[in-house]
């Protein structure tokens, strides 16, 4: 993946991020926490779809669903089994999966101008071996991530390049 990348000062990234919070946008405070912790901060475009639904997608009990055990967590992947549950996350949240609650008023009142930054960060040996079409793990926006990627396999959005805020060395 060849994406384009831009320093980011600790300052510039907190300003951003105030911003992001300031238009309504959900910026996780773990992620203040993080930026500010050694290491390098850079503001990356993901200019393609297939660039965006790369990104690895976290492998949690409460999302089993989209990423079962052993299987690869790129976007493309986990968004794809979603057609088990007819693309929709309300269905998933009524098959007893509460965690994607928060996925459905993001999907109803879905805009790019709203989609703000995915943190994101290398990713582990495990990781790569699991998904190595993979590029890298989504530290934070997963709920924010797999709606639109679930929206660019229906058709529902068109792709806009996006921003995402890496972080580096990898952040768990």
């Amino acid at each position: 993946m060849h994406v384009r990348r831009q320093d980011l000062k600790v300052e510039a990234a907190e300003r951003r991020l105030r911003q992001h919070q300031e238009r309504g946008l959900h910026v996780d405070a773990r992620l203040f926490q993080e930026i500010r912790k050694p290491g390098q901060l850079s503001l990356v475009t993901l200019e393609t779809d297939d660039e965006f639904l790369s990104l690895v997608w976290q492998a949690i009990d409460d999302t089993r669903p989209l990423a079962p055990h052993g299987q690869p967590r790129a976007l493309r992947d986990c968004a794809s089994r979603l057609s088990t549950f007819k693309w929709s996350f309300e269905v998933l949240v009524r098959a007893g999966y509460p965690w994607f609650r928060k996925c459905v008023p993001i999907d109803a009142a879905f805009a790019f101008e709203q989609f703000g930054w995915v943190a994101i960060t290398p990713l582990v040996r495990d990781e790569q071996r699991g998904t190595p079409h993979g590029s890298y793990y989504i530290y934070d926006g997963v709920h924010k991530s797999i709606v639109l990627a679930k929206r660019l396999l229906c058709g529902e959005a068109q792709y806009a390049p996006t921003e995402a805020l890496l972080l580096e060395p990898r952040r768990y």
